[in-house]
């Protein structure tokens, strides 16, 4: 198997035990509260506990996914996880999706499939060096720090969608951050992380990656889906795009017109990943009820 036939079929598998997991993490986390006070309660949940086995399963497949293809082409496979989460939804108890949905689905699948016909086969950058990792790690934790500082007296919903800005931006970071520990761990073990270029991009990942992933977990108890994870799903590709060109050298095809049907193509993505995160509502209820932030 190919390497880059071998990154898509483990970035897709991700995505699909991401969905699963963020279907069953939501569903036993939202409480509307305008705190995190049940974090802890989860953990006494068997259905939250097993949708983050889910998750630890993702993680494992975006690892390999990463290991064999470039950042550009693995991050934005894992946009299929809200498809997935909605598909998956009617296992814990929200009802099936609608035909709109469906053509949701299409949509985000459709804008992910132009993406990638634009974009080719590309290929793989260098790994990250020392000095970047620092920097481009310390400037995200700073700035994700002061966005929920700033917005820490704000009703729910927005600092739902804060956490989830965040998150998907500090994801976006540790994806390319990500081969940088692998090398280390592969050519030297752990002695490898006693020295600055393998304990950075280490405590970078484990940082970065922690504290999103705990935002996420927030930002479902605070909030409905449809205010924290599209934010957090489609900045996690675009920032690793972005980071994967500017950081890693990947390349990525400009000329023509191709910029244009990138912007359409995350356009279509944002506009069926909003719509899909809402809630199913009963008739005649308005679809803003979702998003209410008083």
């Amino acid at each position: 198997m190919s390497s880059v036939v071998l990154a898509v079929s483990a970035g897709v598998a991700a995505a699909i035990a991401y969905g699963a997991g963020t279907a069953g993490q939501h569903a036993a986390a939202y409480s509307g509260r305008a705190d995190a006070g049940r974090l802890l309660e989860l953990l006494r949940n068997p259905r939250w506990l097993a949708a983050t086995a889910g998750d630890g399963l993702g993680v494992l497949l975006q690892l390999i996914a990463l290991a064999s293809g470039p950042v550009v082409l693995v991050q934005p496979l894992l946009i299929l996880a809200l498809p997935v989460a909605v598909l998956l939804r009617s296992a814990f108890g929200v009802p099936a999706p609608a035909r709109r949905e469906l053509l949701d689905c299409f949509v985000v699948i459709l804008g992910l499939a132009g993406f990638f016909a634009l974009l080719g086969e590309p290929h793989r950058g260098r790994i990250i060096a020392t000095a970047p990792a620092a920097w481009t790690a310390g400037l995200a934790l700073v700035a994700g720090l002061a966005l929920l500082l700033a917005m820490r007296h704000r009703a729910p919903v927005p600092r739902a969608v804060g956490f989830g800005v965040v998150a998907g931006c500090w994801f976006g970071v540790v994806s390319v951050l990500v081969e940088a520990v692998s090398v280390v761990w592969i050519a030297e073990g752990l002695e490898g992380f006693g020295d600055p270029r393998g304990l950075i991009p280490l405590v970078a990942v484990v940082v970065l990656g922690g504290g999103g992933y705990l935002l996420v977990q927030v930002g479902f108890q605070l909030g409905p889906l449809a205010a924290s994870f599209p934010a957090n799903l489609i900045l996690d590709p675009v920032v690793a795009v972005v980071l994967g060109a500017v950081l890693l050298g990947e390349q990525i095809p400009l000329g023509g017109v191709k910029g244009l049907g990138y912007l359409a193509c995350l356009a279509a993505v944002s506009w069926g990943a909003v719509r899909l995160a809402r809630p199913p509502l009963p008739s005649g209820v308005c679809a803003s009820v979702t998003m209410d932030v008083s």
